[in-house]
């Protein structure tokens, strides 16, 4: 990241350090990646925002980002930790040749997303992998069936009280759980008192005075029937009346004849209180309250109190829509020929159309590899996805202002799906202790115990190792325990991080152990069904979390009984470091060597070993032999003595190929008292052509054209960029997306066609 980068996010972070130094909140991260489809071999590239879940303004409290991608079956096939600097980081994960095709999840977190009383299965993000670009779309044929198969009533508030007016939403749901249209009516005692029509995604509303004496039943055009929710005697009901940019009023009524009472009515959001208004209730009330109490864009919690202060109702409500990052993303033309250069501008204001620096990523990618399937973008994520409960269909269409109907359904929406997110008697201010670390911790212990009064309370000398074998040192307190910083990991980045006590491994038998990081959070999904259902569960406290039958893959990761590891077929890869350990392990291993003036293979085979002097070969060099390579072999007889030494006959000669003893990796490391575990996967640069590189005659079938997750724009809210086409024939999509680092987020895109004259 770039010195200007730096110091323009640490102007972003100014405002809210100080609140931070006192109170570090819970964090969300949104995962922005360069494209939606994937195919196996290829690398995804990726950029997170890690946000304060209140302000969603760009987070300095944490520094480690874990990332896992998991299969349709909760199986584990990527799990890496990756730096973050001021709220941000990027790097890429590498899509595996060997992965089946289908729906991956992405779950990228820190160490303060869990921060609350409750562990909530973070929402994912959802990725496809297809064989082919040509077989995307799902390879099921059974047909579809469009009927209702659920249809559900939702009382504004959350109950019908007899007599009083009140608007009644209804959802329409097919077999497989995707809204559906729907038509019929509301009969009360046999008589129609009110019209069903979907006006978006199965969801429409009514208005109705519920009679608790009446019989209702909802018939669709079909002929088929469906249960009406019950009415309620007594209670307290919350109509929202009216809603402008200045102001919602609310009608608060109660039931004629009812006791007059003090009722409360607050006003949060992102479980934050922002305002609260009384007043005494006899029959009915009218509530007005501004917005201007209403800092930032979101849903907005009304939740009404009766004079015991107990909850009684509640609305959901979408507040200050346009209060966010309006970004223009403009090519320079409709149309390219294929490997011409392009130039998109940007420009970035705010609500109030004043220019605004941001941080924004950028990617340009073929339509065909859009993922059709799970249309989300930054904004339905912050403001929509990870706020209400359960799956929403097509959750960007509520903050495309091309839907002209966007508000109007987003409301529905609300009234059906959010109006029981909440528990009420929740205190949302309580947090508990993060069981994650940033840094990598761990303790030494020494194994002989008559060694360890010798050792004492005296700190330890500890080697660190990144991948390429480059080493740092630090020291352990009295009780063994140390920490390998955050600044160390980034010098040491590449993949795993290496510890070697100094002590020595005979006398003393040290052995390094390591706190969990994945483990924690991979225990945890033994009591979740699927992170898809977004259920709550009890948060255990760290020194709880299950540590039983964990088994430790080579990789670390951790298998469980409902997580696997997903293994690679045939997939060796070693680091430097172990490639090192494993060079100097098969010179020490056996005395097997190449003659340098003879070239025969010695001490390899059983009667074909041992020094030799054919034909008054000197044997005066030594080249260890390489695993796989072809070389002779000789049997040799001795014969007596001449001039100068013994002599040797050979009477067998032949080619061997050569292969080294294969020691697995737990196995060097055993030898060279070494432990390791995961730091920083390591930084590749995405491949972007020159203009020399363009004029090459080899193909060019980038199907990303440009992935650039570093823009920031100017003091005039405006940046440029350049991109290269390739060759291929078709039409591309620019999605961009970011933040100004104090809570105002904003997504847009553009299209353009690329064309081969």
């Amino acid at each position: 990241m770039s010195s200007r980068i730096q110091g323009i996010l640490a102007l972003l972070l100014a405002s809210v350090s100080i609140v931070r130094a006192q109170h570090q909140p819970a964090e969300q991260v949104y995962l922005q990646t360069d494209k939606g489809l994937y195919e196996p071999g290829e690398d995804l590239w990726f950029k997170s925002y890690v946000l304060d879940r209140g302000s969603l303004s760009l987070s300095g409290g944490s520094r480690t980002l874990f990332v896992e991608m998991l299969d349709k079956k909760d199986s584990i096939v990527w799990q890496e930790k990756y730096p973050v600097q001021a709220g941000i980081a990027d790097g890429h994960i590498y899509i595996d040749k060997e992965l089946n095709p289908g729906d991956y999840r992405i779950h990228a977190y820190t160490r303060f997303s869990f921060l609350d009383d409750t562990i909530r299965p973070f929402y994912p993000k959802k990725i496809r992998i297809v064989k082919t670009i040509a077989n995307k779309g799902n390879d099921s044929s059974a047909p579809l069936d469009r009927r209702v198969a659920k249809l559900s009533f939702f009382p504004e508030g959350g109950n019908l009280i007899e007599g009083i007016p009140a608007k009644v939403a209804f959802k329409a749901l097919d077999g497989k759980g995707m809204p559906v249209a729907v038509e019929g009516v509301l009969q009360e005692n046999g008589q129609t008192v009110a019209r069903l029509e979907s006006v978006h995604d199965g969801m429409g509303s009514f208005m109705l005075r519920p009679r608790q004496g009446s019989s209702y039943q909802a018939v669709l055009s079909d002929g088929r029937t469906f249960a009406f929710p019950k009415i309620a005697s007594s209670g307290l009901s919350l109509f929202l009346r009216k809603q402008t940019d200045e102001y919602v009023e609310f009608y608060i009524s109660q039931p004629k004849g009812a006791v007059a009472q003090r009722i409360q009515l607050s006003g949060k959001m992102r479980g934050s209180l922002c305002c609260t208004a009384e007043g005494m209730l006899r029959e009915s009330l009218k509530v007005r309250i501004p917005l201007k109490e209403f800092s930032r864009q979101g849903i907005a919690e009304f939740t009404l109190y009766n004079e015991s202060m107990q909850p009684v109702a509640e609305r959901l409500v979408y507040l200050h829509p346009q209060r966010k990052l309006h970004i223009r993303l403009r090519p320079d033309k409709e149309r390219y020929k294929t490997r011409e250069k392009g130039k998109l501008s940007i420009q970035v204001c705010d609500g109030n159309g004043k220019p605004v620096q941001a941080h924004l990523g950028l990617s340009l990618f073929d339509v065909a590899y859009k993922n059709e399937s799970v249309p989300e973008n930054m904004l339905s994520y912050s403001f929509l996805s990870t706020e209400i409960k359960g799956h929403i269909h097509n959750p960007a269409y509520y903050f495309d202002e091309e839907n002209k109907d966007r508000l109007q359904a987003l409301d529905l929406l609300l009234l059906t799906q959010g109006w029981r997110r909440y528990v009420w008697d929740k205190d949302s201010t309580s947090v508990s202790l993060p069981f994650l670390s940033d840094e990598i911790q761990g303790r030494q212990v020494i194994g002989k115990k008559k060694k360890q009064q010798e050792v004492g309370n005296n700190s330890q000398l500890l080697q660190i190792c990144g991948p390429n074998a480059d080493s740092r040192f630090i020291m352990t307190d009295s009780s063994g325990r140390f920490t390998v910083p955050t600044e160390l990991l980034v010098a040491l980045r590449g993949g795993y991080v290496y510890v070697k006590p100094m002590l020595d491994k005979d006398e003393y038998k040290p052995e390094v152990f390591f706190d969990g990081d994945f483990s924690r959070v991979d225990s945890l999904r033994r009591y979740c069904k699927s992170y898809q259902a977004y259920q709550d569960i009890a948060l255990l406290p760290s020194d709880r979390l299950p540590k039983e039958n964990l088994v430790i893959s080579q990789d670390s990761s951790i298998l469980l009984s409902e997580v696997t590891v997903t293994g690679t077929k045939g997939r060796v890869f070693r680091d430097r470091m172990m490639g090192r350990l494993d060079s100097l392990a098969q010179m020490s291993l056996n005395n097997i060597y190449v003659c340098s003036s003879c070239g025969l293979l010695l001490n390899y085979k059983s009667d074909y070993q041992g020094h030799h002097a054919v034909n008054n070969c000197p044997a005066k060099g030594k080249k260890q032999p390489v695993d796989g390579e072809t070389y002779p072999i000789a049997k040799y007889q001795h014969y007596g003595t001449q001039k100068g030494g013994v002599a040797f006959t050979v009477i067998d000669r032949q080619n061997v190929v050569y292969h080294a003893p294969k020691l697995s990796e737990e196995e060097l490391l055993r030898m060279n008292n070494l432990f390791r575990v995961k730091g920083y996967y390591g930084k590749r640069e995405f491949y972007q052509p020159d203009e020399l590189e363009m004029q090459s005659p080899i193909p060019d079938a980038r199907n990303v054209l440009l992935w650039k997750p570093d823009i920031i724009t100017d003091e005039r809210g405006k940046a440029e960029v350049e991109f290269f086409c390739s060759d291929i024939n078709t039409g591309f999509v620019g999605v961009i997306e970011g933040t100004d680092g104090v809570g105002n987020i904003g997504s847009s895109g553009c299209e353009f066609r690329v064309m081969k004259y």
